[in-house]
């Protein structure tokens, strides 16, 4: 199948409220699902579209790309069919890739970038194992193992976490080729020279206990985007939507709202927020 037939598939999606559109992209192993808190806590103020990236989620029955573009591609076309032409634009981990990527084809479609726990290199250096690892890993283990490991260490406590029954299950959802697309296609890419020609006002979201994406990333977004801001969240790992729903909530809404229409800051439970910009 080719790139283009991929691409004409319609991904599934996760939508509630009104307003201007906020489009969640979720990363690897991810999908819409993951985003049920944000659709909940978001839609008063936003339309909000989760769509779920092919091979991923409830579009496991599509072929996955092997290159970001294709999924940025596969996005912007989902949202043509939605009538959604300009949007806010949300990206965690890989779909943080996935994001740089929809801005680089789409610019004046993208009126705020949130980049949230991901970075401008798909080789993620740092990362709890090397693309090489996983790929061997899940050829020997499988998806269902594969996907519950690897979601496991998205969260601060591991498989201790209230959120890994969940997250594994959600993770477990993808189809073997997109599992093993997807790394190659993070392994391939690189937004590096793409990041001085992002516009948008953007805000960079980050855990510092995050075991896929180590500071040096984080760091060369915030210096490399022009204006942008960074939030780092202290006692946060990758998954930092679900361990702490209602800051992250408050975090976008200080963000996208602007101001004058900002709420109170809001503090993580036994730590303090940590804003640079």
């Amino acid at each position: 199948m080719t790139a283009d037939a991929m691409a004409s598939e319609p991904l599934n999606v996760a939508r509630a409220g009104s307003g201007d559109a906020l489009v969640l992209v979720h990363g690897y192993l991810g999908g819409s699902s993951q985003w049920a808190a944000e659709l909940q806590a978001l839609g008063s103020r936003f339309d909000v579209i989760a769509p779920d990236l092919p091979g991923f989620g409830d579009s496991s029955h599509l072929v996955s790309p092997d290159r970001i573009e294709g999924h940025a591609r596969a996005v912007l076309e989902t949202l043509d069919r939605l009538g959604v032409q300009r949007f806010h634009l949300l990206g965690h981990s890989m779909g943080g890739m996935i994001v740089q990527e929809m801005v680089r084809l789409a610019p004046r479609r993208v009126s705020r970038l949130v980049l949230y726990a991901t970075g401008p290199l798909g080789m993620l250096p740092g990362r709890f194992e090397t693309m090489a690892r996983s790929r061997e890993r899940l050829a020997q283990d499988g998806v269902d193992a594969t996907a519950r490991r690897i979601s496991a260490t998205w969260l601060l406590h591991r498989e201790a976490s209230p959120h890994a029954q969940a997250l594994g299950d959600l993770a477990a959802q993808a189809s073997p080729q997109a599992a093993e697309a997807g790394l190659w296609a993070m392994e391939r890419w690189d937004g590096r020279d793409q990041l001085p020609h992002i516009t948008q006002p953007t805000l960079i979201v980050w855990g510092d206990q995050d075991r896929s994406y180590q500071w040096p990333q984080i760091e060369t977004l915030w210096r490399q985007i022009p204006g942008a801001s960074l939030a780092v969240l202290p006692h946060c790992a990758h998954a930092l939507h679900l361990e702490y729903p209602e800051a992250f909530h408050r975090l976008l809404l200080d963000f996208l709202l602007g101001p004058g229409n900002r709420p109170k800051p809001p503090r993580a439970p036994g730590s303090n927020w940590h804003v640079a910009v």
